[in-house]
């Protein structure tokens, strides 16, 4: 550059800082203009610094700090009332502690000075025995200053009216972000401002130097050149790897202006690290990888594009990290230093042999000795991403919700059948996190491969004794449609019948059962309506009754007009089901239309069962009809049991049976408990066909003698309507309990 430029570009540097004065009115000294003209140069392109490789930590109760040399181990240990994470710089110690903002000397941990009793720390950098470290206040309004330690004194504090940021050395200048959108330049030997820039069109509370570069930027790194620092007036863009959507969403460089928070705040196990790098094309993200760090979940990220790379599982939290070529230095919480390469893979690792809260890592430009020939990497993680993804997303912690839901959404993305049964597993799971378990719900009702797992899956749901431990129906009802999974439909109806299935999944049953066309439901569907259409506005199963007679229109159930005909002319009905009702009628009488085979959609997996013609004589399930027959012989015996019990307030009772593939009785449940001595030897010889859905359970409804008849008769589809939830009916079998 000519002289005269440069005297020109330092004229303009004082115009603005001028012009800065009046609209701020910052507290630095009055600017003295650079008496050197190698200034720009120093600036912007400081020396690479020469650093002892070290961690300076924070031990668990006691609390004590605690350093470490990467190459010769413990350096010392103090007692200390930390309030802060500790920041290294150059040859010291920078932390919030009880008695100020207190900078100790790396080699021995030694208080070397004591820069401010009442400010909070903000950033500090170091060069030599020089540190610099910004500070805010907490006041009505906001407050910052900059202090310059040389040695151990403090040689000089420029107090200011705005927010000042993380700061940075850079030969002998200080370089400071303030007021969101300023970099000031101060001479290291006073604090005199040497110059000021403001840029428009990016937010700046970070300054770094990096291998020889200056950088600023709050959203991204933008590198200090003669061209930017000439040129503030111009549109800038700070680079910075893909946005992404993230668990907790850490942002990509924490805020700058806020104080460095507490040793056991949450931020310092969930965050992001990246470092930026260069090539011959420009800046780029170090290793093209981001490393989200979530307690004991470490995720490699492409910096590129919306991918994960890998997924590693840790037994205690990560509480540190620093990036280096090639590799990454993660310390956890139990005092294990770990070196891994760019595929997750452990190099290297040592015990630090304290537990400890928080550390930082300066790892400069050491590297371990790389193992001897022949030696393989040590704590591989799973082989494939898939594997990597599901481990995260099954690891028993309870605040990894977060963590472990994102794991669920990228495992989700294969198409292979194992997936859908590790979503299978997930949604059955009541006892993880509900964000882990909702989004295995979500993504498995959208499977479009793994069709054996789901039938596998809703045919062992329909036999489990417990409901918590069993497949949540609706997903797999869901997933079963979308697949077109026709032999999934009897097994459906089953579920439909089933008392137990949540009122929450009913929807998605009915709708599975009209997508696959199973003309087979009509009658569960019916007696599901004419049993509580009139349900109060409001009413949990609205939304079932719903979809239940559409799917009655949409099956053309001819048949079953009389119900919806009845159902739309009840005026104790709510308008919402009069309303679907008359809707049903209309689309029982459109023509129907034939859906166009979808490829796709009939494409079996290599896994499923082949389409083959049933030879097997055995029915495939317990319909109502063939359960009212085999009770029928039962009914007086039971309303004995009931009408031994009136004089206790018993009307009725419930028993719900298990019974096996050969048609024998395995589980007896009676409500109320009162009828279990007298129900129980009634039914236990109960004679049922062999089936070949397996075991199934079901439930029959019963009366004392005077009722029997008379429910029996409003029981009877077609002849008289269905009386309310609540009243007296009889329900032969497998019928919806009053919750549906």
């Amino acid at each position: 550059m000519k002289r005269c430029q440069l005297q020109r570009f330092w004229w303009s540097c004082l115009l603005l800082a001028g012009c800065g004065a009046q609209s701020f009115r910052p507290q630095f000294k009055p600017a003295a203009a650079p008496t050197q003209t190698v200034v720009l140069a120093d600036l912007v392109h400081p020396k690479p610094r020469d650093e002892r490789p070290v961690v300076v930590g924070l031990t668990t109760d006691p609390m004590r700090l605690c350093a470490w040399d990467l190459s010769a181990g413990l350096l010392w240990e103090r007692p200390v009332d930390a309030k802060s994470a500790p920041i290294i710089a150059a040859d010291a110690v920078v932390m919030q502690e009880a008695s100020g903002v207190v900078v100790r000397d790396l080699a021995s941990g030694e208080v070397r000075a004591v820069v401010d009793e009442t400010g909070s720390l903000v950033g500090a950098d170091g060069l030599g025995h020089a540190v610099v470290v910004t500070l805010a206040y907490s006041t009505a309004s906001p407050r910052g200053a900059v202090a310059y330690v040389d040695g151990s004194s403090v040689r000089w504090k420029e107090p200011l009216n705005l927010p000042v940021g993380v700061p940075a050395i850079s030969g002998p200048y200080v370089v400071v972000p303030w007021a969101t959108q300023r970099l000031t330049v101060l001479a290291a030997s006073d604090g005199h401002e040497l110059a000021r820039y403001h840029y428009n069109s990016t937010v700046i509370s970070h300054a770094s130097v990096d291998r020889g570069r200056l950088y600023v930027g709050q959203l991204g790194w933008l590198r200090l050149t003669e061209s930017v620092l000439e040129h503030p007036e111009a549109k800038l863009v700070a680079y910075s790897p893909q946005k992404r959507e993230l668990p907790g969403q850490p942002p990509l460089l924490r805020d700058g202006y806020m104080p460095i928070t507490d040793p056991d705040n949450a931020y310092h196990r969930l965050q992001l690290s990246w470092r930026i790098g260069h090539d011959e094309a420009g800046a780029t993200t170090e290793n093209d990888l981001l490393w989200l760090r979530f307690y004991r979940l470490l995720f490699a990220l492409s910096a590129s594009e919306d991918q994960i790379r890998w997924v590693r599982t840790f037994d205690h939290d990560l509480v540190g990290a620093a990036i280096q070529p090639g590799a990454l230095f993660v310390v956890d919480s139990a005092g294990m230093l770990r070196l891994l390469d760019t595929g997750g893979a452990t190099l290297f690792s040592r015990d630090l042999g304290r537990s400890l809260r928080v550390v930082d890592i300066r790892p400069g430009a050491w590297l371990p000795q790389s193992p001897a020939a022949g030696k393989q990497p040590t704590e591989l993680p799973p082989a494939t991403l898939r594997e990597q993804l599901n481990a995260a997303a099954v690891l028993d912690d309870d605040r990894l919700g977060a963590g472990r839901a994102y794991a669920v959404e990228r495992l989700a993305t294969f198409s292979e059948p194992e997936v859908t049964a590790n979503l299978i597993a997930l949604c059955a799971a009541r006892k993880i996190p509900q964000p882990v378990q909702s989004a295995a719900c979500l993504h498995l009702g959208e499977r479009s491969s793994g069709a054996t797992e789901v039938v596998q899956a809703l045919r062992q749901r329909a036999s489990f004794l417990e409901d918590t431990a069993a497949p949540s129906v609706g997903p797999l009802a869901q997933a079963a449609a979308k697949m077109q999974l026709k032999q999934a439909g009897p097994l459906l109806i089953s579920h439909a019948e089933d008392p137990s299935t949540p009122t929450r999944d009913l929807v998605a049953v009915f709708e599975a059962l009209e997508h696959l066309g199973q003309r087979s439901a009509v009658a569960s569907l019916e007696r599901f309506v004419r049993l509580h259409h009139a349900e109060p506005q409001g009413s949990e199963l609205a939304p079932a009754l719903l979809a239940a007679m559409h799917a009655l229109g949409a099956l053309h159930a001819r048949a079953q007009r009389a119900t919806l005909e009845d159902v739309a002319a009840d005026t104790l009905t709510p308008d919402a089901m009069r309303d679907q009702a008359r809707a049903a009628l209309a689309l029982l009488d459109a023509p129907a239309v034939v859906p166009k085979p979808d490829a796709a959609a009939n494409k079996a997996d290599e896994d499923d069962e082949p389409d083959e013609e049933q030879t097997d004589p055995r029915p495939y399930s317990l319909t109502a009809e063939v359960v009212r027959k085999a009770l029928m012989p039962l009914r007086p015996e039971l309303g004995k049991c009931v009408q031994q019990a009136q004089g206790a307030g018993v009307r009725s009772g419930r028993v719900s049976l298990v019974v096996d593939a050969h048609g024998s009785v395995e589980g007896i449940f009676v409500a109320p408990a009162t009828l279990q001595a007298c129900v129980e030897p009634v039914v236990r010889n109960a004679k049922f066909p062999a089936t070949r859905l397996g075991r199934q359970r079901i439930t029959h409804v019963f009366h004392g003698p005077s009722a029997t008849k008379a429910s029996l008769r409003a029981a009877a589809p077609g002849k008289k309507k269905a009386p309310r939830a609540g009243a007296a009916a009889a329900r032969p079998v497998a019928q919806p309990a009053a919750k549906h």
